[in-house]
């Protein structure tokens, strides 16, 4: 009987070990999945029209403006530093736009 318990006990451990793991893969997943799906939600600088620009905090018609001349004069933004070389456009905005852009 003492031979059973020792390998039961290993093979509850085991299985709950694989849970763990498994829980641990899932969460992993699901983080993936989050991080995809606000990256497409994101509005991409790059491609966005004028009257997209707007929809975002802090920019209004004359600063959406200033994004779409200064992308048409310099080229596509990288960053976000790039993007406070338009004029209007400080850390603060920046920093609201952080989590809503992508480039």
């Amino acid at each position: 009987m003492h031979g059973k318990l020792p390998s039961r006990l290993a093979f509850l451990l085991a299985l709950l070990l694989s849970f763990g793991c498994a829980q641990v893969s899932l969460a992993a997943t699901d983080t993936d999945a989050q991080v995809a799906e606000q990256a497409s939600q994101r509005l991409n600088i790059n491609q966005a029209n004028q009257e997209q620009l707007t929809s975002l905090p802090g920019i209004g018609p004359a600063k959406a403006s200033a994004i779409v001349d200064y992308r048409s004069s310099q080229g596509t933004f990288n960053n976000l530093q790039d993007l406070q070389e338009v004029r209007g456009i400080g850390p603060a905005t920046a920093e609201k736009l952080q989590p809503l852009v992508s480039f």
